[in-house]
Formats: C-alpha cells, sequence, structure tokens
C-alpha cells in the first residue's frame, strides 16, 4: 500500500510541475552564427542569466526553466538580436515576423498582448523603411514632397503605436523597460519624452524607473519655458530686427538652415499653411543658423518664403541666438505668446489652432 501511495504522489507531482515552467523553442537565421541562446533579465552592466541553450546543427535551439512571470530578453547574438519573452508558464515559438523576432504563444497573457502591439509596431517599421527607399530613389521634387509627408505620418503613427504599448502595461515594471529600451526615439522629443512618462505611469520603483525620470528632468532643463529671449538681428536687407517690436501678437518663430532638409520641407510646408496662419492672427520669423550669408540667401531666393528672414548674428545680437533659444535640432520652431511667453515648441497645425484658442479664451 505505501508504494502505491509512493507511486500515485510521484505522479501528480509530476503532473503540478510543468505548471510552474515554460518551453521555448526556436530556429535561428540562416545567416546566424550564434552556438548559444541566452535568456536575460536586462541588457548591460548587472544582467543575469536565467536559462542558456546550445544550439544545434540545424539552427535549433530549446529553452526551459521556470517561468519568472516578468518581462525578459531572448538574446540570440547578433543577428536575431533582442526579442522580448514574458516568461508564463506553457509552450513557446519563436516566430519571424517582417525583419524581427517576437516569441509565439497560443494562450492569452501577458505575452500575447505584448505580441498584438509588437505586430502593429513592425508593420509600422516595414512601411517605413520601404518608404525611405522610395525617397533615395527619387528625384522628382513633387514626389519627394508627397512621400516626405507619408513619411511624417508614419512617423507619428509609430511614436503613437510605441506609446499604445507602454499605456497598456501602465504602472508595471514592463512599461519601464518599454519606454527605457526606446529612449533613443523618445528622447529625441521632449513632447514625447512628456507622453511616455504618462504612459509608463506610477511605480513600482526601480533602477529603470529612476534612470527615466532622471532622464526626463535633465531634459526638462533644456527646454525654453517663461519669457522668450529678446533678440536683435539683421533680416534680407540688413535691417535690424528686434522681438519686442511684435509685442502684442503672435509669432511663430523657426530656427532653420540652408543645409538642413528638413527644414527647406518645413519651409515648403509653412508656404501652405501660411493663409491660415495670417487668419490665426499669427506672425512668422526665419531664423537661418548658417554661417555663409550666401548660403542663406541663396536658399532664401529657392524656396520664396513670404515671412520676415533673419540670421543668427553675435556680433549684433551680443550672443547666439539659437543657444538663448535652447536650440537643440534643426529646425525648431517657437509659438510665442502676444505678451512674449513661450507656448509650445514645434507645434503642428493643429495644436497651434487649439493653442491660440485655448489662450484666447483664457
Amino acid at each position: 500500500m505505501k508504494i502505491i501511495d509512493c507511486i500515485v504522489l510521484g505522479v501528480a507531482c509530476l503532473a503540478c510541475t510543468p505548471s510552474d515552467y515554460y518551453t521555448l523553442q526556436g530556429t535561428l537565421p540562416e545567416n546566424s552564427k550564434a552556438t548559444e541562446v541566452y535568456l536575460l533579465t536586462g541588457e548591460g552592466k548587472g544582467t543575469d542569466t536565467l536559462a542558456k541553450s546550445t544550439v544545434r546543427g540545424d539552427r535549433t535551439f530549446t529553452l526551459k526553466g521556470k517561468a519568472e512571470n516578468r518581462l525578459l530578453y531572448l538574446n540570440m547574438g547578433n543577428y536575431g538580436g533582442r526579442v522580448y519573452f514574458y516568461s508564463e508558464p506553457g509552450e513557446y515559438q519563436l516566430k519571424k515576423i517582417g525583419n524581427n523576432y517576437l516569441v509565439e504563444t497560443g494562450q492569452e497573457g501577458m505575452q500575447s498582448r505584448l505580441n498584438a502591439h509588437l505586430e502593429k509596431i513592425e508593420k509600422n517599421s516595414t512601411e517605413r523603411f520601404d518608404l525611405q527607399k522610395r525617397m533615395a530613389e527619387t528625384s522628382d521634387e513633387g514626389d519627394l514632397e508627397s512621400l516626405g509627408r507619408e513619411n511624417e505620418r508614419l512617423w507619428k503613427q509609430g511614436n503613437d503605436l510605441l506609446l499604445d504599448m507602454v499605456t497598456d502595461f501602465s504602472s508595471t515594471s514592463v512599461a519601464a523597460m518599454l519606454v527605457q529600451d526606446n529612449m533613443w526615439i523618445i528622447s529625441y522629443d521632449f513632447k514625447l519624452f512628456t507622453r511616455a512618462v504618462k504612459a509608463m505611469g506610477d511605480g513600482p520603483d526601480s533602477e529603470i524607473r529612476k534612470e527615466i525620470m532622471e532622464k526626463y528632468e535633465a531634459a526638462k532643463q533644456k527646454q525654453l519655458t517663461g519669457k522668450a529671449p529678446d533678440f536683435t538681428l539683421p533680416d534680407l536687407k540688413g535691417e535690424n530686427v528686434i522681438l519686442s517690436n511684435y509685442k502684442g501678437k503672435y509669432l511663430l518663430i523657426d530656427f532653420w538652415a540652408s543645409w538642413c532638409k528638413p527644414c527647406r520641407m518645413k519651409i515648403k510646408e509653412l508656404k501652405k499653411e501660411y493663409d491660415r496662419l495670417q487668419e490665426l492672427g499669427i506672425e512668422v520669423i526665419a531664423i537661418s543658423c548658417d554661417k555663409k550669408k550666401e548660403d542663406w540667401l541663396k536658399a532664401v531666393e529657392e524656396d520664396q518664403p513670404m515671412w520676415k528672414q533673419l540670421r543668427v548674428d553675435q556680433e549684433i545680437n551680443g550672443s547666439d541666438t539659437a543657444d538663448d533659444y535652447k536650440v537643440e535640432f534643426l529646425p525648431t520652431l517657437y509659438l510665442i505668446s502676444p505678451d512674449g511667453m513661450v507656448l509650445d515648441t514645434n507645434p503642428g497645425m493643429e495644436e497651434i489652432e487649439r493653442v491660440v484658442k485655448n489662450n484666447s479664451e483664457a
């Protein structure tokens, strides 16, 4: 009887044990030279290896381990890179999507939620890559302008998809990891950074979250806020223009340069929006950061903007106006209120209309 009891107990234990474990199988890319794959807790310093598997001759591997119920990284070497894996109990399979990979699962859970976002993001990324390839191959100005607008739309869509993913895991360690992993995109645009921090939500406290917030506060200090710095700069005729002369009017200031392709595209965009800006009572001023006056004049002649054109001149102004305005990237635009306060940075037309309307009603 004791022997039977032991057998029954052993079978029961075997039946229970797999419920706490995962199995992840896959095949590496043909060009992969990896001999092992690893399941890691993170990237860089302080990363722990939770599991590893030898890659077989047919490039297949099998990872098994106790489910951690947290977001981990599957590292497949130089070819294939890092893949997200939320290790809940169950069976998983590596799947190729576009130019990347994800961990496929047939069960509902954190991984399936993550995959739903990753598939949309990968689709957007593929569309942007194909579009940029077409942009590089075309020389037609009309096509280039149209493709440029589509590229901007896809880029904004990609940012929205990224934030949708972060929001879905708000106030979890997953959200913080997703923000950290995409800092190269997020930190480029302070507005996007602000949205990402909001989407990340509160807690739990971690080194990752602490590092993100430190970077956010540092970026915040670099933003132009409060009173717009006054300036005295020369226009095309060599006459000095003073910012304070525009007191009582809304003002859109565009920092640009002749060698900056996105800047030149922005000029074309502003030309199309100029009548609407005038209807809203907004004056436009462009400040060129060109070192050579002739480059500035040539670009203005080519683009034919309808608004006031100025150029950074430290001798006349006493300082570098671009530095005074904390300009880090070109183009950079600022919307200034009638009383000289900075209302917004790099606003789109919808944002401009909303800000002017809200400011007028206040």
